[in-house]
């Protein structure tokens, strides 16, 4: 149902948002981050508040509903239908649409409300709209941070259900997930992961967890921030990156020719022209009988064909 470049949408959005929240530590406060986005939560309204109470109804799939009335975003909950658990994910499910900028429609003229509105408060076995399967994506990524998970060593369920207070089945799918990302152990790779473990390294480094084997407690985290640059430096230095392979690739290929052709210049030869080059004047200026040298014949033909933009350049992992 799903495309890994959607994947990639929704889990790169949650590292945006744990960026933003006010107070990077777990479980995450969403509603706090709802606050910092202009976001109002508020109750089912009762039915003295008719045409709210209509409207609300009428655009509810679930126990949870987002409606924009004017210019502002309103997240309703039947909170009476929802524990504490269910009731933060059904936010960050609503706040994953917003994240995610997913369309709207119209409800009525003034208001608007997702094309996704079913919310349950924990992960869709069959989600009819493919907007709320990435809505679940984030709201699990935002909830449980894979990178923080990792560094606590927590990947069974009832932790993760503890530590973040994920819904039973979201922690169980959550588990899985971390049992597939520890075997490839290929974190940090992105620099929004690496991004947000030093912003909640702090919190990392103020929590004590027992030892596998005994009962001493240790401080399992380094106090050294991840160099984020060291990590994955392509998004910034990927021009140089570019200029060294072909320069690379011009200089093999015109060793190669020289091999063939002892008349053929040298690389190094090439090289000193380009830092010292000879102007090159037109054959009348030259005389007749002077021989009239082009500069761009001593390259190989040489076309990049790499897609800079391409996301499979760079190895996304969670």
């Amino acid at each position: 149902m799903s495309t890994y470049r959607q994947y990639q949408d929704a889990r790169d959005a949650a590292w945006r948002a744990l960026l933003e929240l006010p107070e990077k530590k777990l479980p995450v406060d969403v509603d706090a981050l709802a606050k910092k986005m202009g976001v109002e939560i508020h109750p089912f309204p009762g039915r003295e508040q008719q045409r709210l109470y209509a409207l609300v109804n009428k655009a509810a799939r679930g126990p949870c509903v987002s409606l924009r009335i004017r210019r502002n975003w309103h997240i309703f909950l039947r909170e009476k239908a929802l524990d504490e658990s269910h009731r933060r994910f059904a936010i960050a499910h609503e706040l994953g649409h917003l994240f995610l900028l997913h369309d709207t429609e119209i409800l009525t003229p003034g208001v608007r409300c997702f094309a996704g509105r079913e919310n349950i408060g924990d992960v869709l076995d069959d989600p009819q709209e493919l907007e709320d399967y990435t809505a679940d994506l984030f709201a699990v990524r935002l909830l449980s941070p894979a990178c923080l998970l990792h560094e606590m060593h927590m990947d069974s369920s009832g932790d993760i259900m503890r530590l973040c207070g994920l819904p039973p089945h979201a922690a169980v799918i959550r588990a899985e997930r971390m049992e597939l990302l520890n075997e490839r152990d290929v974190y940090y790779t992105h620099m929004l992961e690496a991004k947000v473990r030093n912003a909640f390294l702090p919190w990392l480094n103020s929590r004590r967890f027992p030892e596998a084997e005994g009962a001493e407690v240790k401080l399992r985290y380094a106090s050294e921030a991840v160099p984020v640059m060291e990590i994955h430096a392509y998004p910034q230095a990927l021009p140089e990156i570019l200029e060294t392979q072909m320069e690379n690739t011009k200089t093999e290929k015109l060793n190669g020719k020289a091999a063939r052709n002892p008349d053929a210049p040298s690389a190094e030869a090439i090289s000193r022209e380009k830092e010292n080059p000879v102007p090159i004047r037109s054959p009348s200026e030259q005389g007749e009988n002077s021989q009239h040298h082009s500069r761009s014949s001593c390259f190989p033909d040489f076309v990049f064909r790499g897609k800079i933009g391409d996301n499979s350049f760079f190895p996304n992992y969670e």
